[in-house]
């Protein structure tokens, strides 16, 4: 584990990844060359975790809070979380100002609310246009990407709850093989998979009775998750709800980063 030195004058950030673990290119969000602004990412455990014995989101948010704390050991946390990093930002936030740390600054990223691990209604239709946008686009190699990631999610949700099983057995009946060696896109999906089996249900009941965020807080959504604006100010009474173009897989694409930065700077001014 490697903790970050925070210089007095710029501002750490920790960002929290969509289930797909992934990172952009976050030095984007920098208002310029004189914005000395870091980003660190902290990364989920990934599929090994999720299928031993024990593994609850509860504890996922206690080791995220754990690993956030030694990132930045004094001063005010400032976290940022995308989709459902969102949410487990937002449960970190909490667990870390039970712990006695200041949380100086929270920001969702078109972070919808989700309550099972079943796909989203008119899901087709996004991946329809997902697909289509990155052939027009002329980026064959992501398109080719695209559709093994959806083949293999195809192919895992037919699993349903015999996947942790299936995996254990598969794991334990190849030992050092790891189904990386298969392809680095399955086991990008049955780590989603799993994590999201686990998560989905638990992340239902946080909007159930929600503990008070009341941190300067915001979120920075598209047009097509506007209707959670409501359950996301009843878990952040000082909620900005800032929106910007685009759809949620292409937030950080070229023709889109400019209205993220810009909503992502003028809600932060206030963070210190």
């Amino acid at each position: 584990m490697m903790t970050a030195a925070i210089a007095n004058e710029s501002m750490l950030v920790i960002y929290l990844p969509g289930a797909g673990n992934g990172a952009p290119n976050l030095t984007v969000l920098r208002s310029g060359a004189n914005d000395d602004t870091c980003f660190e990412t902290v990364y989920y455990p990934g599929w090994q975790r999720y299928v031993r014995e024990g593994f609850t989101p509860e504890a996922l948010i206690d080791e995220l809070a754990t690993e956030i704390a030694a990132r930045v050991p004094r001063g005010p946390i400032h976290i940022l979380g995308l989709s459902v990093g969102g949410h487990f930002g937002y449960a970190a936030a909490l667990r870390l100002q039970a712990m006695g740390r200041e949380i100086g600054g929270f920001c969702a990223l078109d972070s919808f609310m989700i309550e099972d691990a079943a796909p989203g209604e008119g899901w087709q239709g996004r991946a329809l246009a997902e697909a289509l946008e990155l052939l027009r686009n002329g980026r064959f190699i992501a398109f080719s990407e695209f559709l093994r990631s959806r083949f293999w999610r195809a192919l895992l949700r037919l699993a349903n709850n015999r996947l942790p099983q299936l995996v254990r057995r598969f794991s334990s009946a190849s030992g050092r093989f790891s189904v990386t060696k298969l392809d680095p896109i399955l086991e990008a999906e049955v780590s989603m998979r799993l994590l999201m089996r686990e998560a989905a249900p638990w992340l239902g009941t946080l909007d159930q009775n929600p503990a008070t965020l009341n941190v300067p807080a915001v979120l920075i959504r598209t047009a097509h998750t506007a209707g959670d604006d409501d359950a996301w100010r009843r878990r952040c009474p000082r909620l900005e709800v800032r929106e910007v173009t685009g759809h949620h897989h292409s937030l950080f694409e070229p023709e889109n980063v400019g209205s993220l930065r810009n909503a992502f700077i003028s809600a932060t001014r206030q963070w210190t």
